[in-house]
C-alpha cells in the first residue's frame, strides 16, 4: 500500500515529448476546424445532446452506473425508470444537470469562475445531490474521515483544506490562467487537475466524477466546442483498465509524462470523430442542396409539383452505401412509403428511371443506391490515392 504522498508535488512533473506535442498539435488542428465548420442548428443541438448523453454515461459508468445508452435516452427525454434504478437514474440525472449548468454559466451567461475550494465543493455537491445513502459522502463537503482506495491510502482528511488551496494556487500560477494561456496549457490543465482531485480524494464519494466535470470544465471555459465535451471521459470508460494502470502507475513514479500522453491521445482520436461526423452532416447538406436543385428542373419539364416532391423525397432517402431493389425501396423509409403506398411498381420505376438519367441514383440490373460520389467535383482536386469516405 502506497502510504507516502511524495506525488502530490505541486510541480511541473512531466515531459513535453515529441508525441505530446504531435498530439497537441493535432488537437489545435481539430479544434479549429471543428468551431469554424459552419452547422445547421438543429443538427449542432443534436450533436450537443448526444455529446452531454454520451459524457454522463461514460463519467458514472467508469463508477460502475449501468445504464445503458437506450435508459439514459428514457431519462433525457423526462420519463422515469423502474424503481429498482433509481439511484443510477439520480447519478446520470446528476451529471447531465451539472453539464448543462455550466453550459449555461459558460456559454450564455459568460459567467467565469477560477477553481478554489468553494468551486470542487460546488462540482461534487453536483454530483451527489439528492442520491441518498447510496452516495457515502455529503454532498459539497470534504471528507472528515481516512479512506483506503484499493492499494491507495489517500492524505489524511485533515490535510485536505490545505492541499486544494494549494492546488488552486499552484494551478493557477502555473497555468496563467490570469495573465494568458497558449493552448498546450489549456489541455495539460484539464488532465493535471484531473489526476490531482483522485490523488487528493477529498471527498468520501464523487472523486472521479467531481475530476471529471472539473476536467469538462476547464476544457469548455478554455474555448474547446460544446460538441466534444464527452471526450475524455468517453476515453476514460472505453480505455477503462488502461485509465486505472495509468493512474496507478502516475501514482507510484510522480510523473504525469504518461498519463498525459495517454490522455492526449484519446482526445485526438475523439476530436477526430466529432469532425468526421461533422463532415458527413455537411456532406448530407450539400447532397440535398444538389439533389434538390437538379429535381427543380423537372417542374421545368412539365412534371406538376406533387410529382417533383415525390421523386424528391425518393431521391433524399435511397441509401448511397447499397443498391437495393424495389421491393425494399418502398419500405427503407417513411417518406417514401408515404409517397408511394398508393403507387404502382411502374409509377415507381419511372420515377427511378428519371433520378438514374439526372444521375442521382446508379443503377445496376433492378436495384439502386445514391450516387453521393458525383460531389466529388465539389472538392478541390487531391492525388488519386487519397481516398474520401462518407
Amino acid at each position: 500500500m502506497k502510504n507516502s504522498h511524495e506525488h502530490i508535488s505541486f510541480s511541473p512533473r512531466w515531459d513535453m515529448t515529441e508525441c505530446m506535442s504531435n498530439l497537441l498539435g493535432q488537437c489545435y488542428a481539430y479544434i479549429q476546424a471543428i468551431s469554424n465548420t459552419p452547422i445547421r442548428p438543429d443538427y449542432r443541438r443534436q450533436l450537443l445532446q448526444v455529446s452531454l448523453k454520451k459524457g454522463a454515461q461514460a463519467t458514472t459508468a467508469i463508477e460502475g452506473n449501468t445504464l445503458s445508452e437506450d435508459e439514459i435516452e428514457v431519462i433525457v427525454r423526462g420519463e422515469k425508470l423502474p424503481p429498482s434504478k433509481e439511484y443510477l437514474e439520480k447519478e446520470v440525472t446528476n451529471i447531465l444537470k451539472a453539464f448543462n449548468t455550466i453550459l449555461e454559466e459558460l456559454t450564455k451567461k459568460n459567467e467565469v469562475m477560477t477553481l478554489s475550494s468553494d468551486v470542487i465543493k460546488r462540482f461534487q455537491h453536483m454530483v451527489g445531490d439528492g442520491i441518498g445513502e447510496t452516495f457515502a459522502s455529503s454532498p459539497g463537503h470534504f471528507r472528515r474521515n481516512n479512506v483506503i482506495v484499493g492499494n491507495y491510502r489517500p492524505p489524511s482528511f485533515e490535510k485536505i483544506d490545505d492541499l486544494i488551496d494549494k492546488l488552486c494556487t499552484w494551478l493557477l500560477k502555473h497555468f496563467h490562467y490570469t495573465t494568458g494561456q497558449n493552448f498546450n496549457e489549456i489541455i495539460i490543465q484539464a488532465i493535471v487537475t484531473h489526476i490531482y482531485i483522485a490523488w487528493i480524494h477529498p471527498f468520501s464519494d464523487g472523486n472521479g466524477r467531481t475530476a471529471r466535470l472539473l476536467e469538462f470544465y476547464l476544457l469548455l471555459r478554455a474555448g474547446v466546442p460544446d460538441i466534444a465535451s464527452h471526450i475524455l471521459s468517453n476515453h476514460y470508460n472505453e480505455t477503462r483498465a488502461e485509465y486505472y494502470l495509468q493512474l496507478q502507475q502516475a501514482t507510484e513514479t510522480g510523473s504525469l509524462t504518461n498519463f498525459i500522453n495517454y490522455a492526449l491521445q484519446g482526445f485526438r482520436d475523439g476530436l477526430e470523430e466529432v469532425l468526421q461526423v461533422i463532415h458527413k452532416s455537411q456532406i448530407d447538406m450539400t447532397w440535398r442542396n444538389y439533389v434538390h436543385d437538379i429535381i427543380n428542373t423537372l417542374q421545368e419539364e412539365g412534371k406538376s409539383s406533387k410529382t417533383v416532391y415525390r421523386i424528391r423525397q425518393l431521391a433524399f432517402h435511397i441509401p448511397n452505401d447499397r443498391f437495393v431493389a424495389i421491393p425494399e425501396i418502398k419500405i427503407t423509409n417513411e417518406k417514401i412509403y408515404t409517397c408511394y403506398k398508393k403507387l404502382s411498381d411502374a409509377t415507381l420505376s419511372r420515377d427511378l428511371q428519371i433520378l438514374t438519367e439526372k444521375n442521382i441514383l446508379e443503377r445496376k440490373k433492378n436495384m439502386f443506391r445514391a450516387k453521393k460520389e458525383v460531389l466529388h467535383s465539389f472538392f478541390p482536386t487531391v492525388r488519386s490515392n487519397i481516398t474520401r469516405s462518407w
